[in-house]
Parts: C-alpha cells; sequence; structure tokens
C-alpha cells in the first residue's frame, strides 16, 4: 500500500484465552513451557492452575537480568530453552508471539509443538519518519484564515528534535480529519532548526499559533504553564509530544465521544515502539517489564464511561494509560488543573510533578467521568537514549511517591483495608519495576537539588510497609540499585532519629 519502507503495517493481537483452553483440552495437555512472563503470562499461568496443567518452566528474557522465579516457577533465558529443550509443549504468551514463533522456527523447535494464544483484533499502521525530509511531505493545504468555530486545541512543547520527526508530528496535526482546531506550538528554547520548520509550516497555515519563551523551561514552569492556560481554545485539548504522532482521525473519534458522553477526559490506546524499525527484542537481551518491538498500553474493559470513584481504581490497575500524552482534556479541566500547579509552591510543584505518571494521577482526581476507548490513536516512539529508560532522576520517585499518597488518601474513604493494600501494590507494581532499576538513578545524594525533602520522603516510604516492600523487592532491580535504595532508606531513618 505504501511506498516508503518506513511505513509498515503492524497486526494488534489480544490473548484468547477461551481458543487456548479449547487447544490445550483438545491435546490433551498436562505439561507445558509457557514462554512470557508479562500480564499475559500471568493470566496463562492462571488458567494453567485452574486446568491442573503443570508449567515446567517459563521462557522470558527478563531471566538474563536475574528474574528467576515467576508465581514460584523457574524462569529460563531463550538460550537455556534451547539448549535445555525435550520435546515439550510451548504456549506462546507475550503479544509479539509472531516474532517469537520466528525465532523459535529458527532454532528448530518442532511447529506442532508450539501453541500459540492469541487473535487479531486491528491492523495499525506505524509511520517511523524516515520519509519526512526538508519539506512537507503530505499534501498539506493551505488554511489562510482561523476557523471560526474551534473545536480543540493541540499544544505541543518543543525543545530539539529531528527534523523528520518534528515534521511528522506537526503534519499528523494539520491533517486531521477535523479542521477545526487551533495548534499551539510553544518553543522551548531549541537550538536547532526547531523554530524555521515551525514557522514555515505556520506560513502556510493559520490555525498554527506560535510563541517562543526564549529559554528552555522546565514543564512545571508558571511561565509555561500560564501560557497554556492562556491559549488554549475550543471546548477540549490535547498535549502532542514534538517526536510523536497522532492519527488523522483522533480529533474527530475523541471529540464525538467526549461530547456525547460528557467526558471529561478521553483515553485512547497508545502504540508504543522502537524508533529502530529492525529493532527484535528476542535478540536485544531486554529487560523492561512491558518493552517489546511494539506495545500497545492495555484496554480492559474496552470503550466505556467511569465514573469518578472508580476512575483511580482503574489507573491504579493500569486500566487507563498511566501517561499525561494521548488524551483528550476538556478544556474546562485542563484550567482548573492548571490553576491547581499556579498555586503550589515552586519547591513542591517542581519536586512532585517532574512525572508524568504524578501529572496524570493529580488531573484524574479532578476527573468526574472518562471515556475509555480500545482505539489505537496516539503514537510515541521510543530509543535506547530516551530519558525515560536512562537516567530517570531521583525527584521522580518523589513524584511517584506523591501520586501514591494522593491514591492512597482517596482509597481509604471508598474501600476496605483489604481491597486499597491489592490496589495500591497493584499500581506500584506497574509504575516502580522501570524506575528503581535504572543505574541513573544512582546519583550521590549530596547533588540533588532539595536534598532535605528528599530524605524526608524516604523516611516517610520507609514507614510505609507497601511502598517499603515494592520498592526494595529484589526481582524488580540490579543488586546495586536495591543497595543503593537500602542506604537512603537507613540514611532517612538515621535522620529521623536524630531530629534531623
Amino acid at each position: 500500500m505504501y511506498k516508503h519502507e518506513d511505513i509498515i503495517t503492524y497486526d494488534v493481537y489480544e490473548l484468547d484465552l477461551h481458543g487456548l483452553r479449547q487447544k490445550l483440552e483438545r491435546l490433551s495437555i498436562k505439561e507445558a513451557v509457557v514462554y512470557g512472563i508479562g500480564n499475559n503470562g500471568r493470566d496463562t499461568y492462571r488458567m494453567f492452575k485452574n486446568l491442573g496443567i503443570n508449567i515446567r518452566y517459563f521462557i522470558d528474557v527478563k531471566a538474563t537480568d536475574g528474574i528467576r522465579k515467576f508465581h514460584g516457577v523457574d524462569v529460563k533465558t531463550p538460550d537455556e530453552f534451547v539448549d535445555s529443550y525435550e520435546d515439550e509443549y510451548i504456549v506462546i504468551s507475550p503479544s509479539l508471539h509472531d516474532a517469537v514463533y520466528s525465532w523459535m522456527m529458527g532454532k528448530n523447535i518442532p511447529e506442532n509443538k508450539v501453541i500459540l494464544s492469541f487473535y487479531k483484533t486491528e491492523s495499525v499502521t506505524i509511520d517511523y519518519g524516515g520519509h519526512y525530509e526538508d519539506k512537507p511531505f503530505w499534501n498539506i493545504k493551505s488554511c489562510r484564515e482561523k476557523p471560526e468555530n474551534i473545536k480543540g486545541t493541540f499544544v505541543t512543547i518543543a525543545y530539539n528534535t529531528p527534523e523528520n520527526l518534528l515534521r511528522r508530528a506537526i503534519e499528523s496535526v494539520l491533517g486531521q480529519t477535523v479542521k477545526e482546531l487551533k495548534y499551539l506550538f510553544i518553543i522551548n528554547g531549541a537550538t536547532d532548526k526547531t523554530a524555521a520548520v515551525i514557522e514555515s509550516y505556520a506560513a502556510l497555515d493559520s490555525r498554527i499559533n506560535v510563541i517562543d519563551m526564549g529559554e528552555n523551561l522546565r514543564w512545571t514552569d508558571t511561565q509555561l504553564l500560564k501560557t497554556i492556560k492562556e491559549n488554549i481554545e475550543g471546548e477540549y485539548c490535547c498535549q502532542l509530544d514534538s517526536d510523536d504522532y497522532y492519527d488523522e482521525h483522533f480529533l474527530e473519534k475523541t471529540l464525538k465521544i467526549g461530547v456525547d458522553n460528557n467526558a471529561d477526559i478521553v483515553c485512547v490506546r497508545t502504540c508504543l515502539f522502537s524508533a529502530d524499525s529492525g529493532y527484535n527484542p528476542l535478540h536485544e537481551g531486554l529487560v523492561y517489564d512491558w518493552h517489546d518491538k511494539f506495545y500497545f498500553n492495555i484496554a480492559h474493559p474496552p470503550c466505556h464511561i467511569i465514573g469518578h470513584k472508580n476512575i483511580l481504581t482503574a489507573y491504579a490497575r493500569s486500566k487507563i494509560c498511566s501517561t499525561f500524552w494521548g488524551k483528550l482534556y476538556s478544556n474546562a479541566l485542563m484550567k482548573r488543573y492548571l490553576d491547581y500547579l499556579l498555586l503550589l509552591p515552586d519547591k513542591d510543584r517542581e519536586l512532585y510533578y517532574r512525572l508524568d505518571i504524578a501529572m496524570t494521577y493529580r488531573i484524574l482526581s479532578m476527573s468526574e467521568r472518562l471515556f475509555y476507548s480500545d482505539e489505537v490513536l496516539h503514537f510515541s516512539q521510543y530509543s535506547k537514549k530516551n530519558s525515560t529508560f536512562t537516567l530517570a532522576p531521583i525527584e521522580w520517585l518523589m513524584s511517584l511517591w506523591y501520586s501514591y499518597q494522593g491514591i492512597k488518601d482517596e482509597f481509604d474513604v471508598y474501600y476496605s483495608r483489604k481491597k486499597e493494600r491489592k490496589y495500591l501494590k497493584e499500581f506500584l507494581k506497574i509504575h516502580l519495576p522501570w524506575m528503581v532499576g535504572r543505574r541513573g538513578m544512582l546519583s550521590p545524594s549530596d547533588k540533588w537539588s532539595d536534598r532535605d525533602t528528599i530524605t524526608g520522603h524516604f523516611g516517610e516510604m520507609t514507614q510505609d510497609s507497601i511502598f517499603r516492600d515494592v520498592l526494595l523487592q529484589r526481582k524488580f532491580m540490579r543488586n546495586e540499585c536495591r543497595d543503593f535504595y537500602m542506604t537512603i532508606c537507613k540514611m532517612a531513618e538515621s535522620e529521623a532519629d536524630h531530629g534531623i
């Protein structure tokens, strides 16, 4: 369909537990090996347990990083599996099962011993952006007059972005099927061609409003927050990173959902994909819990309204995408949220809202009605150099701690202690592992800004049994990371004992 090799179509699959059960019963299987220890592996484990089928062992690349047990069952690396395979049946549970299947065929695993447990839900087109060069790629039609009835505002805050990815983001907004939009583009101290590129598009399209901040500001800076608040128009708005993009139907479909359901927020599914189109996680010694070549945030239950009482439960259980991006917000809610941030003391705002998890938690807690769509309409790419996966600053842990405390306070009102603990553990097990396993967190405490506040929070974490237990679980992090956190916890306890 496409002449450019970096625009590809990827089939999306979901776990088919009913079909898997039928296959297992038809083959009268009493024991098998399971590839994958993520969410799908967990569901497969539960089914096997209910059916009385023994899992001989799991296979997962995470075993290379020391995760050797899953639900009490041994976990082997793919290489160990190949060396020890003894003609067992193998159930493939990860969503990148096609790649796993091809890999097994390449290792001469008998095809009749491999059981696929997924069904196709849709095909998604992924644009890697390599064909965007130094001019518009799609046929951008000039819009000389600003629309009279703006229905929604897209907001991009851009620093330095590769030109092809920047053009991909811009054109995904200008190419929306709903034309009555505003594109607020904030240049945040960019020193590359970002300003020149967006100005060239602004000359063609009056819907683009360019504001240059003149310097690189934190996303929690009051000047930046006021700029957003004063310039969003219409009933709804959304955020777009300068190296991400939206499907052309994003605004059309989310606006309809928002208006029809009187929703404060409309969440869509995000496709997170590797910036390297040839990247194969099976050959990369992957250690991230969800980090496949393509990752689609969870969509259960699909397409329905969630009321205020259950919004944070859905969030804590990762039923709502956990990032601030990939959502359409009512402007009334967004302005109320920005007002809240602007009233915070500078130290609290900078410390607690460093991470988009904290931003998401706060705006969700302000929402009355949220609609979750299972359509993939937002695309975000990652690379090994992304700070999200390498240098997560220590302040990010503080923002997660803040989110946790807020959710805990609300759960105290709505749920029994048993349910509260369950949901809080699920929240932490989703959001803590990737963060606390990063070596970039291990900076000396004397280099932290707000050292006293951070150390004090570690003391609070030490006193919270749920947070401490999950934080220091052996399976989540490398030895040196766990030792680091143990040291900080002890330091916090010591300072508390001495009244520091």
